[in-house]
């Protein structure tokens, strides 16, 4: 072959045959992401999340390492540096919780058969009250010892099979167990190898990949893919962010209360009420659950209140507290309008996200919905000639709740608000000694 270059002699493609080669193309993807099991779809969602996490941790070292003009050095080490924070970090936390941790629900096993006696014991002294009902009177209990049925302990089975069998087929179960225990561990190490070098290039080449995304749509649409990548920051920063800083408030409030309540382990408590706020609506309902069952069968060791109904209500109340001060003042300031879903979508998205991906689409069901519904207004904003992305009402425009006018009633009472400075009021306030009027 000569050295000459061979000239593309093939006609441009018509409309039709770039719709047919682009519909194939796009069948063949979603064949393949079809094929594709739900624990490889799990470990890259887990992936792509911690390195977005991680990402402006690792900004901020990148521009403070102002010796290193080559983008790759800078940009590696400061994903090395976020690494030893990130390490570090979870070093203190297992060396001061897991211990705390760990003997907390050693204490709650080895109080597990006491709590089920005292509570099978108060449910049956419950149940045994008799319930008149016109000519009729029954006692729930009997009633149910006449339904469930009770067995005497004693099993019987005949001898089908020699002892070098039984023997055999134990051995083999045995085997077959520690065969799938190390493949399973082999498997775990190898994915956390690959989750953890995906990671390392996400966190490192993010913005470059994302620049290529931008460069490789066409020109006229780049502002718009760009002002997508805005809207979708917002998103997805507000809910993972604000969900952890949430966790920590909440887990931290939930131990100073369940402190002072006097319920039994507080610190487990506490670290539920942290991880289930990342499940909304749901979550704190869910928390609740485990403190007022402590509240039923232990009493406080505290307050003086004896287990049962009141030290319940009392602990109902103390857990609705929590979640109104969220509501108010936590989770306008940290989540703002970013989501702004209504509670029966959100729960719909949770119950197709626990079918589809199991916890992991408990977690991220309320962002992916977000998502889809940016997504969705794009299409139809250019499908109708509508505006694309309409502007968000200011923060304190949104805040006409009674306790917000009460509150802001308050402070401006006590701290006075000046005209803008430069005005007409503003001259004649600063040089006569007028006091400042109030704005409303």
């Amino acid at each position: 072959m000569s050295g000459r270059v061979p000239t593309v002699t093939s006609p441009p493609w018509s409309k039709s045959t770039k719709t047919i080669v682009t519909l194939v193309l796009v069948g063949l993807l979603l064949l393949l992401m079809m094929r594709i099991d739900s624990t490889t779809w799990t470990s890259l969602a887990l992936t792509v999340v911690f390195a977005y996490l991680l990402s402006p941790l690792v900004g901020f070292f990148e521009h403070r390492l102002y010796g290193l003009h080559h983008y790759e050095s800078r940009r590696t080490l400061a994903v090395l540096m976020t690494w030893l924070v990130l390490f570090g970090l979870m070093g203190i936390v297992v060396g001061l919780i897991v211990p705390a941790t760990l003997s907390q629900l050693r204490q709650f096993a080895e109080d597990v058969p006491s709590l089920v006696e005292s509570t099978q014991q108060d449910l049956e002294e419950f149940l045994s009250q008799p319930i008149t009902i016109g000519d009729f009177t029954i006692v729930p209990w009997e009633e149910l010892q006449g339904v469930v049925p009770f067995g005497d302990g004693t099993t019987s089975s005949s001898d089908n099979g020699t002892f070098s069998d039984t023997l055999q087929s134990t051995l083999l179960s045995v085997s077959d167990s520690a065969l799938t225990f190390v493949g399973g561990a082999v498997s775990l190490v190898v994915s956390t190898f690959l989750m953890l070098v995906m990671m390392f290039y996400l966190m490192r080449d993010g913005p470059i990949f994302i620049d290529y995304f931008v460069r490789g749509t066409p020109e006229s649409y780049r502002g718009d893919v760009l002002r997508l990548f805005h809207e979708l920051g917002l998103i997805w920063n507000a809910y993972l962010r604000g969900q952890i800083l949430l966790g920590v408030a909440v887990g931290s409030a939930t131990y100073v209360a369940t402190l002072i309540l006097g319920l039994p382990q507080s610190l487990l408590l506490a670290i539920l009420a942290g991880f289930l706020e990342f499940i909304p609506n749901l979550g704190p309902t869910l928390s609740a659950i485990p403190a007022v069952m402590f509240a039923l069968t232990t009493p406080s060791s505290t307050i003086g209140l004896d287990a049962g109904i009141g030290f319940a209500l009392a602990t109902i109340a103390a857990y609705m507290a929590i979640q109104q001060l969220e509501a108010i003042f936590l989770v306008p300031r940290i989540l703002g309008n970013s989501l702004d879903l209504h509670p029966v979508v959100v729960l719909i998205a949770i119950l197709i996200g626990s079918n589809l991906a199991g916890l992991l689409g408990v977690i991220l069901a309320a962002p992916i919905v977000a998502t889809l519904r940016l997504f969705g207004r794009y299409i139809r904003g250019k499908l109708f000639d509508e505006e694309l992305f309409p502007a968000i009402a200011p923060y304190s425009a949104q805040q006409r709740g009674m306790i917000y006018q009460v509150m802001h009633y308050f402070l401006s009472k006590r701290f006075p608000v000046l005209p803008p400075s430069g005005t007409e009021d503003w001259k004649r306030i600063t040089s006569g000694g007028i006091e400042p009027v109030q704005k409303r």
